[in-house]
């Protein structure tokens, strides 16, 4: 049978006849059903390599939390945009890695923080009383090595932070 001619219809088939035709797999020929990257040891790799990455964490925000408390003297003695910038952008990046690596207080509170700078109304100054309670608290989070969520106390601080930003940028989405 040619590549255009149809098969022959059986007499008295009805209606519903059909026929399949199998086309050969030529591609399952060419590829080889063993090798490549075998899951399960891409797995191990892949949590040796995040257990190394906390490790590195933990000295990082080591560093990230004594440049945090140079940036928040500075502004504390000069209020400026620029000193609020800076310590904005550490703790932006504190937030970003503090829940993969065990630290989601460090994320919660740096979330808390970035929104109140970002999104408050342009009439309302930045508070440094609520810039200062932000940095505290991710002062004792790190001196007190809080994981995870933390205990009922910890978890309070976190939402008075949040009801204080909602207060002055309204509800978040």
């Amino acid at each position: 049978m040619g590549k255009n001619d149809l098969p022959k219809v059986p007499d008295g088939a009805g209606r519903s006849w059909h026929e399949v035709i199998e086309r050969p797999n030529v591609l399952a020929r060419k590829v080889p059903k063993t090798g490549g990257v075998n899951p399960e040891n891409a797995f191990k790799e892949a949590e040796a390599i995040v257990k190394k990455m906390a490790a590195e964490y933990v000295d990082k925000l080591a560093q990230d939390i004594d440049q945090m408390k140079l940036f928040a003297a500075a502004y504390r003695k000069d209020p400026s945009a620029k000193n609020l910038d800076r310590l904005f952008r550490l703790i932006h990046n504190m937030r970003g890695q503090g829940a993969t690596f065990g630290f989601p207080l460090i994320t919660e509170v740096g979330r808390n923080f970035c929104r109140y700078v970002r999104e408050r109304p342009d009439d309302k100054p930045v508070r440094p009383d609520l810039v200062d309670q932000h940095v505290k608290t991710l002062q004792v989070v790190y001196d007190q090595s809080i994981k995870g969520s933390g205990d009922e106390m910890a978890q309070q601080v976190v939402k008075a932070l949040t009801e204080v930003v909602e207060k002055e940028v309204g509800p978040g989405v």
